[in-house]
């Protein structure tokens, strides 16, 4: 055997490609741990409907802060004598047919009737729930999955093509490194394909880039009739070894083909799967003023925005959004801090101010304008033209003045 030493170290570009490689690993390992982490969490959204239990996805921050606008709640079924004060209900929604309603059960009605308040509303819900109504306890939450369907419900469109392009980076990303992990496969086809192995000294001494071998079975063969090695290898016994190789290798090959088809029509299964088991929306009931008729006039009210929006922060990682209002304050349901179409606070009709806490908003790391709006109940509104700034902390839910 003759070895001839081609260089006696590795050169700068042999480290940067090397740091590349490495580089390429890395972001494919992440991106691939964040798609495993989304389908996680989409899984555990949707897997419990097998056994009967219910996913409901949140439309609305009726129950802030504990659930918000985009979560997915998983309700367990129970009977109705299992029913308990304090218990977070899923149920029919007595005021608007078709629609689920998702509050706290707060007190017994009449007729052994629920009586329902959500945690962020100022009042309880003027009409109750029968027990009949009821479909299950909440049981598990899982954080965000639904938010793509409270963004295509309120027509933020370019949102969801945001997302859309997102997922399909990280999805590209996952794939970066797969020329190496091809070559890795090659390798090992080749150390398959030699019938001697490696040798004992596989793995130390140069590297193939660095060390050329001539073999003496590379030097001419010679038969008795005279004829040179290159006929020789022409014969039949080596000739179907060759063959048998190249067939061995387009096995390999289509089998690569097959396996990274099969993955991509099983994700294409599993998300079509889980959102045809997302069911329907659970909503915060819009009526919770009673009706009273004081005598034979009527008096018309008008929602009167509010002016003079503030923000201070509080101690507790919460702000407070202060504003003027100069309209009747007695006939004011609530006012709710609006981040575009989100109600990310809310508080009473009788004060100047509303607290907001970081976990009813999900921009991270970002400065979001809020408005008020002043709510009579229904559709009587007014949403400030007046606006402040929040800022969001980066890896937590503490918010501080924009």
């Amino acid at each position: 055997m003759v070895s001839i030493e081609v260089s006696g170290g590795r050169t700068p570009h042999d480290a940067l490609h090397d740091a590349v490689d490495w580089g390429r690993v890395v972001v494919a390992t992440v991106a691939r741990g964040v798609i495993a982490t989304l389908l996680g969490l989409a899984l555990w959204a949707a897997a419990p409907a097998v056994i009967g239990w219910l996913p409901t996805t949140v439309m609305t921050g009726s129950m802030a802060p504990r659930i918000v606008p985009g979560d997915v709640v998983v309700s367990r079924p129970v009977a109705p004598a299992e029913l308990r004060v304090g218990q977070v209900l899923l149920a029919d929604d007595p005021d608007q047919a078709g629609h689920l309603r998702m509050h706290r059960f707060v007190d017994a009605g009449p007729d052994g009737s629920v009586v329902t308040k959500g945690d962020a509303n100022p009042e309880r819900d003027s009409t109750a729930i029968t027990r009949s109504a009821v479909h299950g306890v909440a049981f598990l939450r899982i954080p965000f999955v639904g938010t793509p369907i409270v963004w295509m419900r309120d027509g933020a469109w370019s949102k969801v093509a945001l997302l859309v392009l997102a997922a399909a980076a990280v999805l590209w990303l996952a794939t970066v490194d797969g020329s190496l992990r091809r070559l890795a496969a090659a390798v090992r086809d080749e150390d398959d394909d030699d019938p001697d192995g490696p040798g004992p000294d596989a793995g130390h001494g140069p590297s193939p880039r660095h060390c050329l071998e001539a073999h003496p079975s590379s030097a001419p063969l010679l038969r008795p009739d005279g004829r040179s090695g290159r006929h020789a290898l022409s014969g039949p016994m080596l000739s179907g070894q060759v063959l048998s190789r190249r067939a061995h290798r387009r096995q390999v090959r289509r089998q690569r083909r097959l396996r990274g088809t099969g993955g991509v029509a099983a994700v294409v299964l599993v998300a079509g799967g889980l959102g045809l088991l997302l069911p329907a929306q659970a909503v915060a009931v819009p009526f919770t003023a009673k009706t009273v008729n004081a005598g034979p006039t009527l008096t018309a009210a008008t929602a009167v925005a509010t002016t003079a929006l503030t923000c201070k922060a509080n101690g507790d990682g919460s702000v407070n959004i202060g504003f003027t209002y100069g309209g009747a304050p007695g006939v004011v349901s609530s006012f709710d801090v609006m981040m575009g179409s989100t109600v990310v606070g809310t508080d009473v009709g009788t004060v100047s101010s509303v607290r907001v806490v970081g976990s009813g908003i999900l921009n991270l790391g970002a400065t979001v304008t809020v408005a008020v709006r002043t709510n009579l109940g229904g559709t009587w509104t007014a949403t400030s033209t007046s606006t402040t700034k929040i800022q969001t902390a980066l890896v937590s839910t503490n918010l501080s003045c924009g």
